[in-house]
């Protein structure tokens, strides 16, 4: 039960002085604008631990859903559309799609998580699913637009929060006297955090209990699609919620904020002051945690925003009945509840594992990984006794190495490389001896692609409504997937990325320069595009000399950019309008009926112009546009 107290208004001259001299810092960063009030007002104490729930109940059934309600709010969904928040195993996240079989129930558990567990902790954009490979400091949950969001333990909330980029809609709750994630005997303060949110029910000073609902989820701030960051921080988090590097670091670097995410930037800073926030909740939930059934019937559904309190406290106390022993048998009020929680060993080291990303063509530089992994199921980074030995399955890449040893293992993780020498699917192996045990591993399948060969892509399907387009542009090289196998067709698309699509379909050569855009480095991967892109006349950037690489493009910018990109003039006589909600008059009304006219996009009442487009649209658009100019 939510237990709201008034805060004391503190009126004083000084404390005004202060936040004035402060205040331009703070405008500069909301992260720290809460530190004023905690330091003058101060909290109201909560009830002691008493043990954590999930941050979420009831998540969809991916593997399950409708291709139509992958998009639906929370509660348009049906009961049966949803099951309980998968386990979070690190090992199962990384595994690779290609390896999971449709229809098998474990591997649909394993593909629900790696749904749900979008980014892991310290964790990379790149959607490999692989912990320790980022500075992601946070879990992502994908979850639908109104999913409830509840406190994971008893704690008071010292900010609530609306910043139009970054975490957007945020809540940060203070855990006093909490067990470490490595101890249960240890205290220290944490600090819960949930961010793109979209309602909030909370306010600051607000006392919360373990499973009190606090918001719902939206996509505010910097999101492309509604989920959760959910984090933890413990008290050398100089603010909350934490972020491990500046916009000014991050420029420095050469990176913009997804390419500095993943490759690790500020990465010691962020696993010295965060914990993996989704470990520590399984790790209290009970004395043992198991996988729970998703037809628990304790996990009730909620989705009634005037729901019953104490039919909430009844739910939460069902559901953590497991956590507590009661050593007294007569239920007297003053009695507290023991917490159980079994001693835990240090890791010590269990396997390896090998991982290789993506497909690659003829001459392609490849690289593979090989990991420690600990008997937890994380990076092992401390030492071991051990060699490994590398070989490939069918001749089509030559190895720069085939033994490694302890050595050659840089924080529990081994990278080599290879030259794709034929085409052909292929595998590369270890091998080794370790606890007594001879182990031989595969990675995932992969191809080396000859010159007519295209990319097979594990989310794209011959059903697919864009299948022809994608696999026509990928033979072409015109587009590309990700490292983990996919094409992200229902993903948007942000602005460089569609000069890219645009430029190679039309196959021309690239320009190096220097970009008249404030914001944008040389060192970038897309700046030849971007320059290319600028001196033929397709992209001018914003009045404010920024191009904003990153911001999403929508249905009429993409459109336009199409069509100067690819020389295509477009007729300006527009006699009807070509949807109900693009009229005449308009500047892209000439450029959507041109591209109703030659079969770019859908027939339909209305066109929605404001709607990002998705990585699927802008493939269809441009393969349709170049079939009609053949």
């Amino acid at each position: 039960m939510i237990k709201s107290l008034k805060k004391a208004l503190v009126k004083n001259l000084s404390v005004i002085a202060m936040m004035l001299v402060v205040t331009g810092f703070v405008a500069m960063n909301d992260h720290v604008s809460f530190l004023l009030k905690t330091s003058v007002l101060g909290f109201p104490e909560h009830d002691a631990f008493d043990g954590t729930v999930y941050p979420v109940k009831k998540v969809p059934n991916w593997v399950k859903l409708s291709s139509a309600d992958w998009d639906a709010d929370y509660n348009d969904l049906s009961s049966s559309d949803l099951i309980n928040t998968p386990f979070y195993d690190p090992s199962e996240l990384r595994a690779s799609t290609d390896s999971l079989q449709w229809g098998n129930a474990a591997d649909d558990e394993i593909r629900n998580a790696k749904i749900t567990y979008s980014v892991p902790y310290m964790g990379n954009y790149r959607l490999d699913g692989r912990e320790n490979a980022g500075s992601h400091l946070a879990v992502d949950m994908k979850i639908p637009m109104g999913t409830p969001i509840y406190s994971i333990a008893n704690g008071t909330v010292i900010k609530v929060s609306n910043i139009t980029s970054g975490f957007g809609h945020h809540i940060v709750v203070q855990h006093n006297d909490f067990p470490t994630l490595d101890s249960k005997n240890a205290s220290e303060t944490l600090y819960s955090s949930y961010s793109h949110l979209g309602r909030i029910s909370v306010s600051e000073g607000d006392v919360v209990d373990k499973g009190d609902k606090i918001a719902v989820s939206g996509d505010s701030g910097t999101a492309t699609t509604p989920h959760l960051h959910f984090q933890i921080d413990n008290d050398e988090a100089p603010w909350h919620p934490y972020w491990p590097f500046t916009w000014a670091e991050a420029s420095d670097a050469g990176l913009d904020f997804f390419s500095a995410v993943n490759e690790g930037l500020g990465k010691s800073s962020a696993l010295r002051t965060t914990i993996n926030p989704v470990k520590f909740v399984q790790k209290y939930m009970n004395g043992s945690v198991e996988r729970s059934s998703n037809n628990d019937e304790d996990d009730r559904d909620d989705r009634d925003e005037d729901e019953d309190e104490d039919e909430e406290e009844e739910d939460d106390d069902s559901t953590n009945a497991s956590s507590y022993v009661d050593n007294n048998s007569n239920d007297e009020e003053d009695d507290e509840p023991e917490y159980i929680e079994e001693e835990e060993d240090a890791p010590e080291i269990d396997k390896f594992d090998i991982e290789v990303s993506g497909n690659y063509e003829l001459g392609d530089k490849g690289s593979f990984k090989v990991m420690a992994i600990d008997n937890r199921g994380d990076v092992f980074v401390d030492d071991f006794d051990a060699e490994v030995s590398v070989y490939d399955d069918g001749n089509n890449v030559k190895l720069s190495v085939r033994e490694i040893d302890e050595g050659d293992f840089k924080n529990g993780v081994y990278t080599g490389s290879f030259e794709a020498v034929d085409n052909g699917t292929e595998k590369i192996f270890i091998s080794y001896h370790l606890n007594g045990k001879s182990v031989k591993k595969s990675s995932s399948k992969f191809k080396v692609l000859g010159e007519n060969d295209s990319i097979d892509f594990s989310d794209v399907s011959k059903r697919d409504k864009y299948y022809d387009a994608i696999s026509s542009l990928s033979k072409a090289r015109v587009i590309s997937g990700r490292p983990d196998g996919t094409f992200g067709a229902k993903d948007t698309v942000n602005r460089v990325e569609a000069l890219k699509f645009i430029l190679e379909g039309v196959d021309e050569s690239l320009i190096t320069g220097s970009s008249p855009f404030d914001d944008i480095e040389a060192s970038t991967w897309y700046s030849d595009y971007l320059y290319t892109a600028y001196k033929n006349g397709v992209v001018s950037g914003y009045k404010d000399g920024t191009f904003r690489p990153g911001d999403e493009v929508n249905k009429v910018e993409f459109l336009k950019m199409l069509f100067a990109g690819m020389d295509v003039e477009v007729p300006q006589d527009v006699k009807n309008a070509p949807y109900e909600d693009v009229q005449r008059g308009e500047w892209y009304t000439p450029v959507v009926a041109y591209a109703r006219d030659l079969g770019l996009i859908e027939d339909g009442q209305n066109f929605h112009p404001g709607d990002s487009m998705t990585r699927g649209e802008a493939a269809y658009a441009i393969h349709q546009l170049i079939d009609s100019m053949k």
